[in-house]
C-alpha cells in the first residue's frame, strides 16, 4: 500500500495512512512555506494519505 507526494516534479512515495505532514518531511521540504492538496482540494497536514492517493504540494509565497 503506497501513496505519493509529488513537489516540484519529484514524485516520492511514502506508506499509506502516512501524513501530509510526515510525507513532506520525507520528501525533504518545510511544509510550512507549502499548500498541499488531494483531488485539487486544500487538506490540513495532519491528514492521513490513502492508498493510491498523490499529494501535490505546492509552494507559496508571503510578504510585502
Amino acid at each position: 500500500m503506497v501513496c505519493k507526494i509529488t513537489v516540484s516534479g519529484k514524485t516520492t512515495e511514502v506508506p499509506a495512512g502516512t501524513t501530509v505532514m510526515d510525507a513532506a518531511k520525507e520528501a525533504g521540504i518545510v511544509p510550512d512555506a507549502y499548500l498541499f492538496l488531494i483531488d485539487g482540494k486544500p487538506v490540513p497536514m495532519d491528514t492521513p494519505i490513502a492508498d493510491g492517493q498523490t499529494v501535490k504540494a505546492m509552494k507559496v509565497a508571503s510578504g510585502g
